[in-house]
């Protein structure tokens, strides 16, 4: 198959898709005991965790429990991190993401990341939307005019750039620079996004934009992102998992539907995290 025929074609913004069940399909992806290891350190520790289809799931609990590290397993950044050692299993669909056969590239298209620093590339706006569309063997002018109106539209920053497409992507205010990012992602195709804290740099009226526009992607994409707000996770997320240290290493403490993790916690932890005891 080729680079170009293996990208699928945008849903048009314009089509609405047909919700996907929430919570109560098969998983969409599942870890099996995962473990992270930087050197000598051991960041992370038997996780096994179940994400569905479609929905939002929230990763909360105090800085250092592993809740990035957890992240960047799922689509294999940390291979980017020397000396970084992940065990366990992870499936996405049928594919076994750890797998030294797994092709890392056509994986990231299909899972994407957004960062907490918006990272636009030194590019003009449209350069940043047209450049991942030429490295997976896009080159029709047309077509990929057709994905950046399509992808800005669905992000909501068409009508605010359409006249300066061609001016520094980096003179872009934090908000917009951040739904750049989202767009750079969503251009792709993917399947699921991947988002570490990605309102924390922006101020609270872009940090509600960017807000709005996750909450807007619901069911088109799965989504898993990391918070330390956990008003932001009560409001957006289908599902919370609370991640916490213990001695020296990140681990998982409870997962629930939003409702119950914030209603009915299981775990003392978890009670001590909502009520500001604990965290």
């Amino acid at each position: 198959m080729s680079q170009q025929s293996a990208l699928p074609t945008p849903i048009p913004f314009e089509s609405q898709a047909a919700p996907l069940p929430t919570l109560m399909s098969a998983p969409f992806i599942s870890t099996d005991n995962v473990s992270v290891r930087y050197g000598s350190h051991q960041a992370l520790e038997d996780v096994s965790l179940s994400i569905r289809q479609g929905g939002i799931t929230a990763l909360v609990g105090p800085s250092g429990s592993g809740k990035t590290s957890f992240l960047t397993c799922l689509n294999r950044l940390t291979d980017l991190v020397p000396n970084c050692q992940v065990t366990g299993t992870i499936r996405f669909g049928n594919v076994d993401i750890l797998s030294p056969h797994t092709e890392v590239l056509p994986l990231r298209r299909r899972i994407g990341m957004i960062f907490q620093k918006p990272n636009p590339f030194p590019f003009s706006i449209r350069r940043n939307l047209a450049f991942p569309l030429k490295e997976h063997g896009i080159r029709d002018t047309a077509t990929i005019e057709t994905f950046i109106q399509q992808t800005l539209t669905r992000v909501g920053l068409w009508e605010e750039v359409r006249d300066r497409l061609d001016s520094p992507a980096q003179a872009l205010s934090g908000g917009q620079q951040q739904r750049l990012c989202i767009a750079r992602a969503l251009i792709l195709s993917p399947e699921v996004l991947l988002m570490d804290e990605p309102c924390s740099a922006l101020d609270p009226l872009s940090s509600g934009v960017v807000e709005d526009l996750i909450t807007s992607l619901r069911n088109r994409y799965t989504i898993i992102m990391v918070t330390h707000n956990l008003a932001q996770a009560r409001r957006i997320a289908d599902q919370v998992a609370l991640f916490w240290i213990q001695g020296q290493t990140g681990t998982l403490i409870e997962t629930q539907p939003t409702r119950d993790f914030f209603t009915r916690p299981q775990h003392i932890l978890t009670k001590e995290y909502i009520d500001g005891v604990r965290g």
